[in-house]
């Protein structure tokens, strides 16, 4: 049995249960799962923005956060990333301070 009790987290997009189908999958072809913090997932998008003026969702940012947290993992590899920004609400982007 596999849980359903994600974390609240930015990257809400995320938020889904594995459950029985999707979990074979993994479980046959997934060889490393990585992470990234909130404060990680929120610097990816800041960088987004910064350098290449475009907002990321939460969720599309999370892998420019765990390559930019796992460089050496990633070095001298050419890496295709799909960023979306479509759910994103421009009034409550997570470094603008209310």
């Amino acid at each position: 049995l596999i849980a359903d009790d994600a974390p609240v987290t930015v990257a809400d997009g995320l938020k889904v249960p594995l459950k029985e189908l999707t979990w074979h999958f993994v479980q046959r072809h997934v060889s490393d799962i990585f992470t990234a913090t909130e404060p990680e997932i929120v610097d990816a998008m800041k960088l987004a923005w910064k350098h290449l003026r475009v907002v990321l969702e939460p969720s599309s940012a999370v892998p420019l956060a765990v390559i930019l947290k796992n460089k050496q993992r990633f070095a001298g590899q050419r890496l295709g990333v799909i960023v979306t920004g479509g759910n994103v609400d421009l009034d409550t982007l997570p470094w603008i301070q209310r």
